[in-house]
């Protein structure tokens, strides 16, 4: 349950960022290289019935301006294709299934393909957000292979990033874990939050876990990252040490508790308690915790 194993994170996708002004270049590069282009739905893809992956076209699909360049994979290039309303349903109809989210099949992908999932999903989302400049609200035009925007007064945009920590929290052989309000019935997760303008992330951490449980931590160690696009998050996961242990819920949280290590295992696998997917950080903060993948 080490860093390495975060779901999401583990390509051989180069970005292949220095392209991305070379139009003529990636240009030439269709003429000989294979292309893949995927069609992306309001961040969303099309998964075939009986398939492991999402659908993949070999022609470019939808108008050229939103074709997105991802990067080469084993030598072939990689094109995300946002698609209209329009071009969304025809192609639904061609292929008689529907654009969904990758929640659903995450852990069906191979990691590659989860990686351009979950990629082309992040751009597909900020491009449709931003239409117009935030500046002086003239339109906005795709440069940069689909990674920056410019308006007409040559304002320019790159794609937003929200920073988020997420904690395990332990004390001997307990974690903290809540739940929110809107969550399903047994939902319980690692406690997480937003860093806020002007805090430093380990600020953020201790903040977080005060505001929500009322427990103080220290200890706190970095665990790893995963980018998260529901719509704009990139989880920093920490894990820290308790030094108080009463709980005091905000409004936020339904319920915050203690669990003991054997206690999670057999409630997780009776499935009175419900934890976070396996495609989440929160699932290998967890699982670290316990030692073994649940």
């Amino acid at each position: 349950m080490s860093p390495d194993q975060i779901y999401f994170i583990r390509t051989e996708l180069d970005r292949c960022a220095n392209m991305r002004e070379q139009k003529q270049r990636i240009k030439q590069l269709k003429k000989f290289k294979t292309c893949h282009y995927v069609p992306v739905y309001r961040g969303n893809h099309i998964y075939p019935d009986s398939d492991d992956a999402f659908f993949i076209s070999d022609i470019p699909l939808g108008a050229e301006k939103m074709q997105s360049f991802l990067g080469i994979l084993n030598d072939e290039l990689w094109f995300s294709c946002g698609l209209t309303e329009k071009e969304a349903i025809a192609l639904e109809t061609q292929l008689d299934c529907q654009f969904e989210s990758i929640r659903q099949y995450a852990m069906a992908l191979a990691d590659d393909l989860a990686h351009i999932a979950l990629y082309s999903r992040g751009l597909d989302l900020w491009q449709r957000k931003n239409k117009f400049c935030s500046i002086c609200g003239t339109l906005n035009e795709l440069e940069s292979s689909g990674h920056k925007m410019v308006c007409e007064n040559g304002h320019e945009h790159f794609p937003h990033i929200e920073p988020a920590v997420i904690v395990l929290v332990s004390k001997g052989d307990q974690c903290l874990l809540g739940r929110k309000h809107s969550w399903p019935p047994n939902v319980y997760s690692t406690l997480a939050g937003f860093v806020e303008a002007g805090e430093s992330i380990e600020d953020a951490v201790h903040r977080e876990v005060y505001e929500e449980s009322n427990v103080r931590i220290k200890d706190v160690t970095y665990f790893g990252s995963q980018p998260w696009p529901f719509p704009s998050s990139l989880m920093l996961a920490f894990n820290a040490e308790a030094v108080s242990d009463d709980i005091r819920l905000d409004d936020e949280m339904e319920d915050v508790r203690w669990f003991k290590k054997q206690d999670l295992i057999k409630w997780a696998k009776a499935g009175s308690i419900i934890l976070s997917p396996r495609f989440t950080v929160a699932n290998n903060l967890i699982s670290n915790f316990l030692g073994k993948r649940i």
